[in-house]
């Protein structure tokens, strides 16, 4: 029984670049789709069957941080590595708290691409711990929302309980009086009463 391959989107208008990665990835076991611009790959993207992206910081069109924010802006968007040449720390700090699952450097010669394997594979975990969380906080809300609506409904029946309750009083209380006022026996008045 043969496993699917993941489907990788190499966003890079490094058209060298882009074969080095689709080799390379492919011979990890990678099926690789190519976008020049960030326009494309978010258009590649809602085409749908996209497993994870890998991200070059200088896309045009628009640049790699609008092109995250834009992917992510995508309902179950996948996960993203966010590829740069630059050696600023500062950079993958700005990507990462953008919502970039993992960071890497790349060469110009393609001596990167083993460690995109790596990233790709923490990037896969890390969307699914995600996932995880996501439902866990959403089975939360849903019986939290349970437990309201079931407190909601208790005191409605509460409600109606008591004033059943009162109503039943009300007329117990008004034929004791009207028994009390129709005897002639003042012990029975008094009883009543």
């Amino acid at each position: 029984m043969s496993v699917a391959k993941l489907r990788l989107l190499y966003i890079d208008s490094d058209e060298a670049i882009a074969r080095l990665v689709d080799r390379g990835m492919m011979r990890q076991g990678y099926d690789v789709v190519h976008a020049a611009s960030g326009e494309a790959g978010i258009a590649r993207i809602l085409e749908g069957g996209i497993d994870v992206v890998a991200l070059d910081q200088y896309v045009p069109d628009p640049d790699g941080l609008e092109t995250l924010q834009r992917i992510l802006a995508i309902p179950n968007p996948p996960p993203v590595v966010f590829v740069t040449v630059s050696q600023d720390s500062q950079i993958a700090v700005t990507a990462l708290k953008a919502g970039a699952d993992d960071y890497l450097v790349k060469d110009m010669h393609g001596d990167f691409v083993p460690l995109l394997h790596v990233a790709i594979e923490s990037a896969m975990r890390q969307a699914q711990i995600r996932k995880a969380r996501d439902d866990a906080e959403a089975e939360v809300l849903a019986s939290r929302d349970r437990y309201a609506a079931l407190a909601a409904e208790r005191e409605v029946l509460l409600r109606e309980v008591n004033h059943r309750v009162g109503n039943s009083l009300q007329i117990i209380a008004s034929l004791m009086h009207l028994q009390a006022n129709s005897s002639d026996d003042d012990d029975v008045k008094a009883a009543l009463s």
